[in-house]
């Protein structure tokens, strides 16, 4: 059975004859109808098919088609709203191999562990690694329990869930949305990853240290301020800044992390187990650790509930919120369709080649520079060769080639560019102080600990936190 990892009627949207593009072999295969791409055989059985397709696809074309792309406001009750984070969920699974989910599912456990302490009414879940399951049961096991359940409450419920499919779905389920389109005459680029994800600048420095949020957070708690246990809990196991995932060649919807909700006037409700209690209005961070420096992008929906007012009120399935959807300058186009040409395993699709062609371009040449660099200290010759042979080897220069054929003109300096991204960066280590409070509040871990050896070796690390973080006071002192 033919089964879609990118869903049909999101192919559509992109065009009718989409051209597919192979990132291995540089072949380009022009006006691919939509049931032909982004597929394979039997990735799943006819029940996950038939669960996934009506409970979940049928109703998100429907959303598609007569909330979202359309002009003005994007208007959507909580129905629609949790059925969209569905559909996310979904996506995050389907797109990768048996193999490769249930090992990364697997690796969840530690996450898993954090969220439960802190919600210990989801303890009774078992651990997957106890049901023995091979990679082919599990990856089904947890389709099914995705496809049939609503919200995180609905999944711990679910006699099928465990612990690691719960930590799986809250980054998706938790998250808040917010939508994206290209400046005019641009267009994002499809991929077969289903979803690309943008870190924190310190995760993209140490190749995988998520602390940045979470050193902010653990700040204010130690502080005394309980009520950001919730946020704590979220960002234990959402450590991506957001995740986008495309709806047209011109819009995409993005799950962001409840983090950034702080730069909202965020509220939290602490009850009491009679379900009395109070809302706290969470402080605004003075960190941004976002790689986009556009905070409008991340702005929250305006609300409208069918219930009273109350601070206390509950939920309702036909609250409505109301998005505006956000214009992307033409830099963070480019950026955002170079993380998802990053992220992609095999093929890309698009619409317009005119209109991809400064993303194509600059992603050769970042994806050259990140790749040239092979051991430390290696010679500046060395690095700038490897430069040389990744740009002139690239596949993507086939797709550069055919993009300047279709009378595309390429616009993006791309040594500015870079230098201006990885600016921004740093900038998220180099301006946040509880990062270095962090690691200067465990000393011995912080000397051992080998990833940060590009600060210094042993205690050199220690020093290298105390300098960034006598700077960082200096300069917030100098600019009150």
């Amino acid at each position: 059975m033919k089964n879609h990892y990118v869903s049909q009627f999101i192919i559509r949207r992109f065009s009718n004859a989409i051209n597919v593009f192979d990132v291995h072999t540089g072949r380009i295969d022009e006006s691919k109808r939509p049931h032909k791409v982004f597929y394979k055989d039997d990735i799943y059985d006819e029940e996950i098919e038939k669960l996934v397709n009506f409970n979940i696809e049928s109703r998100v074309s429907n959303i598609l088609n007569n909330k979202i792309l359309v002009d003005g406001d994007v208007v959507l009750t909580r129905t629609e709203l949790e059925t969209l984070k569905r559909y996310m969920l979904i996506c995050s699974v389907r797109t990768q191999s048996e193999d490769q989910f249930c090992s990364i599912l697997k690796s969840f456990e530690h996450n898993a562990e954090h969220y439960i302490n802190l919600y210990r009414e989801y303890s009774f879940l078992k651990k997957t690694k106890d049901l023995n399951l091979s990679n082919g049961e599990l990856y089904l096991r947890t389709l099914k329990v995705f496809a049939k359940t609503n919200n995180i409450r609905d999944i711990a419920l679910n006699p099928l869930a465990t612990r690691e499919m719960l930590a799986w779905a809250m980054p998706f389920l938790e998250s808040y949305i917010a939508f994206w389109d290209t400046p005019k005459d641009k267009e994002y680029i499809l991929t077969d990853c289903g979803m690309c994800s943008e870190y924190e600048g310190f995760h993209m420095i140490t190749g995988g240290i998520d602390i940045s949020k979470m050193s902010y957070i653990l700040k204010q708690i130690k502080s005394g301020k309980y009520q950001y246990g919730g946020l704590m809990a979220s960002c234990s196991v959402m450590f991506e800044n957001y995740n986008i995932y495309n709806l047209s060649s011109t819009r995409c919807m993005v799950a962001i992390n409840p983090f950034f909700r702080l730069y909202h006037s965020a509220q939290v409700a602490i009850l009491d187990k009679n379900n009395n209690g109070e809302r706290f209005t969470l402080d605004k961070p003075d960190i941004w650790p976002a790689i986009i420096q556009n905070k409008e992008l991340f702005d929250v929906p305006a609300n409208k509930y069918s219930h009273s007012l109350e601070p206390l009120s509950p939920y309702a399935p036909d609250d409505e919120f109301i998005y505006k959807p956000k214009v992307l300058t033409e830099e963070d186009l480019v950026y955002i369709n170079t993380l998802m040409l990053f992220q992609t395993k095999d093929i890309i699709g698009f619409n317009d080649a005119t209109k991809i062609i400064d993303s194509i371009y600059y992603f050769v040449w970042y994806s050259a520079n990140f790749n040239s660099v092979k051991y430390s200290r290696q010679p500046l010759n060395e690095v700038m060769n490897n430069l040389v042979d990744n740009v002139v080897n690239s596949p993507f220069r086939d797709l550069c080639n055919y993009c300047d054929s279709k009378g595309g003109v390429n616009k993006t300096e791309f040594i500015f560019l870079f230098e201006k991204l990885l600016s921004y960066i740093y900038k998220d280590f180099n301006e946040n102080p509880y990062i270095c409070e962090y690691y200067l509040n465990t000393p011995e871990e912080t000397a051992n600990c080998k990833t940060l050896d590009f600060l210094g070796e042993g205690k050199k690390k220690l020093d290298t936190f105390k300098q960034i973080l006598e700077r960082i006071k200096e300069e917030r002192k100098n600019a009150k």
